[in-house]
């Protein structure tokens, strides 16, 4: 296992009041999306919402479809990078994956209305379905820098590709389970989930005695 190289410094009140004032305005952009349309929606009206000018709007996102995808921010939390960095916390990376994405899903109720949002703007406006994607590919690069730290070399672009891939199908399917039923909470639902991914790959009983 590697060792982190150094903690990653507590963020300061001025980068606290801008990520909250970036997430507003990605929420109200959503928000407004799902209640009047794609088109229906302006800058102007995201950036009263927030009560902001439409210059600080720009500040934050280029257009109105950047403002609806959101920031591409780091996985996790900061302590839960950096034990996934220092090869935590079981050893096995498909746990750690699983638990570095799920400790980023709180506050729960905010990122359950986030979720339910994302998935009814992709259904009424296929339009941004672009713009979610190049997030995921921007994700890929985040993920690659992780697991080559966690490795302590660059690990191949393409297996970075695939361990995002597998991460965002089993998070987005464990967000739509636990959408549907609220009496699951999101990180039992991504847990869940991983456990029937890992499925897929399990050998009958009587062919691994049959390789005895």
């Amino acid at each position: 296992m590697s060792s982190p190289t150094h903690a990653e410094p507590p963020i300061g009140l001025r980068e606290q009041k801008k990520r909250k004032t970036r997430l507003e305005l990605c929420m109200a952009a959503r928000r407004l999306v799902v209640a009047h349309g794609l088109d229906a929606t302006t800058v102007e009206d995201i950036a009263k919402v927030v009560g902001v000018s439409p210059r600080t709007f720009f500040n934050y996102y280029d257009t109105k479809l950047d403002a609806i995808v959101g920031p591409i921010e780091e996985i996790g939390t900061p302590a839960a990078r950096e034990e996934f960095v220092a090869g935590g916390p079981t050893g096995m990376l498909m746990s750690d994956l699983t638990w570095l994405f799920a400790s980023a899903l709180e506050p729960e109720d905010e990122v359950r209305e986030a979720i339910s949002l994302v998935m009814q703007i992709i259904k009424e406006e296929p339009r941004v379905f672009a713009g979610f994607m190049a997030a995921g590919a921007q994700q890929e690069t985040i993920v690659g820098e992780l697991l080559s730290a966690r490795a302590g070399e660059p690990v191949a672009r393409e297996f970075a590709a695939l361990a995002a891939g597998v991460m965002t199908s089993i998070t987005t399917r464990a967000a739509m389970s636990a959408t549907a039923d609220t009496s699951r909470s999101l990180t039992a639902a991504v847990q869940d989930h991983c456990a029937m991914a890992a499925r897929m790959f399990d050998q009958p009983a009587e062919r691994n005695q049959e390789k005895r």
